[in-house]
């Protein structure tokens, strides 16, 4: 923001000093500048052509909500073939008959093997000791063909994550396709129209915060010193453009500017809490660019009057 010479002399004549009633000492600033508390640029997170966009210049809009919305036609029936993927996935992670058909195995060697060496005891030389040792083989390889089995169990289920993780990913796709507002606020300015292409990261609208507003203004540091000031409670004047009465609303200064201008001057950033009207028209009561006079109130009028919002 550029402050003139001419501005900032004016901002020093026009910053006064008051005692108010009980000893409360207050400084007026009449030199202000309001302004939109923060400015986003809303950007496209994918590249891709504008299907529609769902607000005007100068709509208002709540946090959260689209502001423009790209063609998610392809995203859809790639969406649509990773799900029948998963589904299947899932279908085979879930599957226990290789690993039941396995224990059966397992569990009918085990018995041939035992029946074969129960007779080679009532009657040695019975059963030959190759087809024992055949019978033993069969036992480790039923085993082994369980453990081959969870193992190709494990692989499935992991196989059913990755599909997982694929559906999630272009899902996240789905969603960047929607540019949202990331704050409340009033639609500053629109760079795209249905129809055009956006690369990634261009931005497509910019979106003013107005339910709180900035003050930028210059202090006399003759008058409170800059390290005392933040968080001081401040109210803002002026008379409404629409009815003609003083309208008062409440902040508190957030900062100081680490530096001191020509004539022991100091820029000061306060926070102004702004209203919605009572009239049918639903706008805000204060707007960036309005004139208004500003009052700190110092810690002695903390301590005893707490400034509110007046409307008169």
């Amino acid at each position: 923001m550029m402050w003139t010479i001419r501005r900032l002399f004016v901002g020093i004549t026009l910053a006064t000093s008051t005692i108010a009633s009980g000893g409360e000492a207050q400084i007026n600033v009449d030199e202000c500048v309001v302004r939109f508390a923060s400015e986003v640029n809303v950007p496209a997170l994918e590249t891709g052509s504008v299907a529609r966009m769902n607000v005007k210049l100068n709509d208002a809009i709540d946090a959260g909500a689209p502001i423009a919305s790209l063609d998610d036609r392809s995203m859809l029936i790639l969406r649509q073939a990773a799900s029948r993927r998963l589904e299947l996935a899932k279908s085979i992670a879930v599957d226990d008959v290789e690993i039941r058909y396995a224990e059966v195995a397992m569990q009918e060697a085990e018995a041939e093997l035992e029946t074969s060496r129960s007779i080679q005891n009532d009657v040695r030389g019975a059963i030959p000791l190759t087809q024992i040792r055949r019978l033993r083989l069969a036992v480790e390889r039923a085993k082994l063909e369980i453990s081959q089995a969870e193992k190709r169990k494990q692989q499935a289920q992991t196989e059913s994550e990755l599909r997982q993780t694929d559906l999630s990913l272009i899902d996240e796709q789905l969603r960047n396709l929607h540019a949202d507002s990331p704050i409340s606020g009033i639609v500053l300015s629109l760079f795209h129209s249905a129809g055009e292409w956006v690369a990634k990261g261009e931005t497509i609208a910019t979106v003013g915060q107005v339910d709180r507003l900035h003050i930028h203004a210059l202090v006399d540091s003759q008058q409170i010193a800059p390290g005392q000031c933040k968080g001081l409670p401040v109210s803002v004047r002026w008379n409404d453009a629409a009815t003609g009465e003083l309208v008062s609303l409440r902040g508190s200064v957030l900062s100081v500017d680490p530096q001191l201008l020509p004539n022991r001057v100091f820029r000061l950033h306060a926070e102004i809490i702004n209203q919605k009207r009572d009239d049918a028209s639903g706008g805000w009561l204060l707007l960036p660019g309005t004139d208004v006079r500003m009052t700190i109130y110092t810690p002695t009028s903390v301590t005893h009057q707490t400034p509110r919002s007046t409307v008169r």
